[in-house]
């Protein structure tokens, strides 16, 4: 009975794994209790890298659980942010619909001073001045990545803060190898643990980012530190079995234990992790993407496989963890996979693209597809064209979508079907336009094989999944002032298009919009001009749109003309200071101040926006997509 009892004992301090063993059932250079002297001979002391011997499983779970109550609390509130916004945003634009400039007034006021001083000092502030989302260059060719925003900075300190504390906590009034063994079990734990909201973030179908309403390029950001928290943890966790290793057997005894299948598999895991940790700084990240994806996604799931098999052999309690990672991203890419087929492939035939070349080393890419879809403003769709660049796809705003003029047609215009296929709506396909600017990779081949093509295009068959994001509703704001750079402009469109048919149509507060789109010359004005003549035509568009252009690099002053009063061209590049001081001036409402383009652009439009947000009611909404 005795050896029962101690047996139980054992298996209450985290000794031993099964709680049926009893300790005659254990070598003795196994078994021994907890708190033994450290001076005992080898061969009698407890051996801290097997199984649990040494781990306090009590307070494994209880940090465990600390960790989800966190995470659990910032979703919770980020989410009553949200649902405060929103409920506020409904509220305006109900008040707003049928409301002038004069009745919008109160909406254009802020009516706290908590508000916008959270907006000027964490929501909208950089880490430090100015730079946000402008790239930090060594030269060239080194691009060293952008820095997080305060709010982001303040949020993964405290997460990272979260885990070093637990990972402190242990009892060091224990022999040093019992508490070297405690931190291996602790940070193996919070290691697994913190595997699931890796993958969670990493998924483009995270249901988090409809939830919540943050931009899946927030998800990659906390991805990224997720991962570096992961690494850090699993190499604790494996220096810490092999301290105890080393002083019970030397090096040789390291070498004879990794000879175990699940000594061996965790070493691998941990393995994959380093090598996703050195190949991921973002020089690396920028300079070879496509490389740079593909061998992490193989590392990624060498890395789970390996901890699998070394949770699984032993049964170790964090075993039901890593099912739940393997589920989750199984999960995430059988819904792309869904998605995939069920967008592209009908039986009335499969997505079909048109690449076109433009001018300024762009091409417009036309997907034609077997079902209609159902876009928002600002959403993006992953593009796949397997004979372009196999098993890759690249993020692209979605810059139009149906035919360009089903926006309005009037009496004369319509017609009748001429065909039976022409009275079935399930036979009509949904059409779908990019802007793909030519940088490296696929993009490069892209253009490169569309402008050596007859007539500057060519057909492919191809593949697009989302749409994702569309998140930010614009309908509510009296006053929307659009920035767009360059290629930026993709993003921009919708939203114009949506906004200037809605004031036609008495669907939305807008009463003024004011779009500023820089490119370097003239010929860039080429990738959008189709749509935007089909804008420019909608009724009630100068009464409600201004569109700024700023040319540059002009190849000649001839080039800068004016068409009218409401679209303006200037050389040069714009002030966003000066432009946002004389809209908030004229403001009608609430105002929205939007920014899609290079970081330097997108940190000069936040830094006048931050400038503003005490004297108007005024959001800033950043469209970027950092990797």
């Amino acid at each position: 009975m005795f050896p029962r009892v101690l047996a139980r004992l054992a298996n209450r301090d985290g000794l031993i794994s099964n709680p049926e063993a009893s300790p005659a059932a254990l070598p003795r250079s196994v078994w021994t209790p907890r708190g033994a002297s450290a001076v005992m001979p080898v061969e009698k002391r407890l051996d801290y890298t097997v199984g649990l011997a040494g781990v306090n499983q009590g307070q494994n779970y209880v940090f465990r659980n600390t960790l989800w109550v966190t995470l659990g609390i910032l979703c919770v509130l980020v989410l009553l942010l949200r649902f405060a916004q929103m409920f506020n945003a409904h509220l305006r634009h109900i008040f707003s619909l049928t409301a002038d400039a004069k009745q919008q007034q109160f909406w254009s006021q802020n009516h706290t001073s908590l508000w916008p001083n959270l907006k000027t000092h964490l929501l909208y502030a950089p880490l430090w001045k100015k730079r946000h989302n402008r790239e930090m260059r060594l030269s060239s060719a080194i691009n060293m990545g952008t820095l997080p925003s305060r709010f982001h900075t303040t949020i993964l300190l405290l997460y990272v803060a979260c885990n070093v504390t637990y990972c402190c906590v242990l009892d060091f009034s224990q022999p040093r190898s019992a508490t070297i063994a405690e931190l291996r079990g602790r940070s193996g734990t919070l290691a697994v643990v913190n595997m699931i909201p890796l993958i969670v973030l990493a998924g483009r179908n995270n249901p988090l980012i409809a939830m919540l309403r943050v931009s899946f390029d927030t998800y990659n950001l906390l991805h990224r530190w997720m991962g570096r928290i992961v690494v850090a943890e699993s190499l604790i966790h494996t220096l810490a079995w092999m301290m105890n290793r080393i002083m019970n057997d030397s090096w040789k005894g390291v070498w004879e234990a990794l000879k175990m299948p699940y000594l061996l598999s965790g070493a691998i895991g941990t393995l994959a992790f380093v090598l996703i940790l050195l190949q991921s700084p973002s020089p690396v990240r920028h300079a070879f993407y496509e490389t740079f994806l593909n061998i992490h996604i193989f590392l990624a799931l060498v890395a789970i496989i390996a901890i699998w098999v070394h949770l699984d052999i032993p049964k170790l309690p964090p075993l039901h963890y890593i099912w739940a990672v393997m589920f989750l991203w199984g999960l995430e890419r059988f819904i792309r996979l869904g998605r995939i087929l069920y967008r592209n492939v009908s039986r009335g035939g499969s997505t079909t693209v048109l690449v076109q070349a433009l001018p300024g080393e762009a091409c417009r890419v036309t997907l034609d597809m077997p079902r209609p879809w159902a876009f928002k403003p600002g959403c993006h769709v992953y593009l796949y064209l397997p004979s372009i660049a196999f098993w890759q796809s690249h993020p692209f705003s979605v810059a139009w979508g149906g035919g360009m003029s089903d926006l309005f047609q009037d009496e004369e215009n319509e017609k009748l079907p001429s065909t039976v296929h022409d009275l079935n709506p399930q036979r009509k396909k949904g059409t779908i336009s990019l802007v793909v600017h030519k940088r490296t990779g696929m993009t490069a081949k892209l253009y490169d094989r569309a402008r050596v093509s007859p007539n500057g295009c060519f057909t492919v068959r191809g593949f697009a999944e989302g749409p994702y994001g569309g998140h930010e509703s614009l309908h509510s704001y009296g006053t929307v002032v659009m920035f767009a750079g360059g290629i930026g402009i993709t993003h921009q469109v919708p939203h114009i298009r949506d906004l200037v048919q809605g004031y036609s149509e008495g669907t939305v507060a807008a009463r003024k919009v004011v779009l500023v789109w820089i490119v370097r010359t003239t010929e860039h004005l080429e990738w959008v001009r189709p749509w935007m003549d089909v804008i420019l035509q909608m009724p009630g568009r100068r009464e409600v749109l201004k569109i700024l252009l700023f040319i540059t690099k002009p190849r000649s002053p001839r080039e800068v003309v004016s068409p009218s009063a409401t679209v303006q061209m200037f050389p040069g590049r714009p002030n966003p200071q000066v432009i946002l001081d004389k809209e908030i001036e004229d403001r009608v409402g609430a105002m929205a101040v939007t920014v899609c383009g290079p970081g330097s652009l997108a940190d000069s439009v936040r830094d006048a926006a931050r400038k503003r947000v005490d004297v108007a009611s005024l959001d800033f909404i950043e469209e970027s997509f950092t990797w």
